[in-house]
């Protein structure tokens, strides 16, 4: 039974679904919208569990459309054109390109990544003003306090208009005077003689397992220092702190790729999660909250799409 929290009622996913049809093939739709191709995969799956029917099926190299998806696709496909015309015909829209945009996220991540975006933006668009707020609690931002803002979702709130960004990857990693020291762990049961260096902000849940191609481990620390800020905790490992499982990829990049840092433990990862930018349903209507939501997605995927490339091509088991 379909409810009121399903995947299925996100229309993006409806989308690329439509797209894969067209195309016949995941992996290309997967470099035109520069996503994972995991990603599609799992949304497919996800949308067939559901809905307890086949969508797609292989023929050859070919995917091909069900007689299903194809009678759901009549049903659907007018309803997103239709809420395309109508966001465009709002007023809001039209008139709404300058004044100002209340924008919500997580300090470090605000600090690393966000305010350069902005910047850029308001290159493009210099009529548009920002008021930021940073707090590593997102129920601070999320209860109508800004019209704009980043999390781990979806929430499924029906206050919020959700546009999934890009799912995020964890990357273990250590220090090389830490791994010197210590060794290098190559399994989750390893870490028992190690020291941890412990994430505990409340922007995400925070995973107590380890998995690895669908197999799960849990883990536990030989000794740990915690820290409510992913930026210390990042400061934390690049000194010889102890290990970090649950780096974000876009927080230890820079430090991984100059060797600061250590990828490890031979592709076992905290399980990934998605990233989102919401936006209340007033602020949807602004033309100039969707001319950021529109950027923000297709600049944060350029920019992650191109550091997993990278770092696919010196850590073969990142990926």
């Amino acid at each position: 039974m379909i409810t009121g929290q399903s995947k299925a009622f996100h229309l993006g996913r409806w989308e690329l679904l439509f797209k894969i049809m067209d195309e016949g093939s995941i992996t290309r739709v997967a470099d035109i919208e520069n996503l994972q191709r995991s990603q599609l995969s799992r949304m497919v799956s996800g949308l067939e569990e559901e809905l307890g029917i086949q969508l797609l099926e292989r023929r050859g190299k070919r995917l091909n459309s069900t007689q299903a998806a194809l009678e759901l696709r009549s049903k659907i496909e007018p309803h997103i054109t239709m809420v395309r015309r109508a966001l465009e015909k709002t007023s809001e829209l039209e008139e709404g390109d300058a004044g100002s945009i209340r924008f919500g996220a997580m300090p470090g991540f605000l600090q690393t990544q966000v305010v350069p975006l902005i910047a850029e933006f308001q290159q493009l668009h210099p009529q548009v003003t920002f008021d930021v707020i940073g707090d590593d609690n997102p129920k601070a931002f999320m209860g109508g306090e800004c019209d704009l803002m980043l999390y781990y979702g979806p929430v499924n709130d029906a206050n919020l208009v959700e546009n999934w960004v890009t799912r995020s990857l964890f990357i273990p990693c250590a220090s090389p005077k830490y791994l010197e020291k210590a060794g290098y762990p190559e399994d989750p049961a390893e870490l028992s003689n190690h020291a941890g260096v412990v994430y505990t902000g409340r922007v995400r849940p925070h995973s107590e397992v380890l998995v690895k191609n669908g197999r799960q481990q849990t883990f536990r620390w030989n000794s740990m220092i915690r820290f409510n800020n992913i930026l210390l905790a990042k400061t934390a490992a690049v000194e010889g702190c102890g290990i970090v499982l649950d780096m974000p990829l876009h927080h230890c990049y820079e430090e991984v790729m100059n060797g600061q840092l250590v990828p490890i433990l031979n592709g076992w990862q905290i399980p990934n999660l998605d990233n989102y930018i919401g936006s209340t349903l007033a602020a949807s209507k602004l033309k100039r909250v969707q001319m950021f939501i529109d950027f923000y997605v297709r600049r944060r995927r350029e920019i992650e799409g191109e550091q997993k490339r990278r770092l696919q091509e010196k850590f073969s088991f990142i990926i």
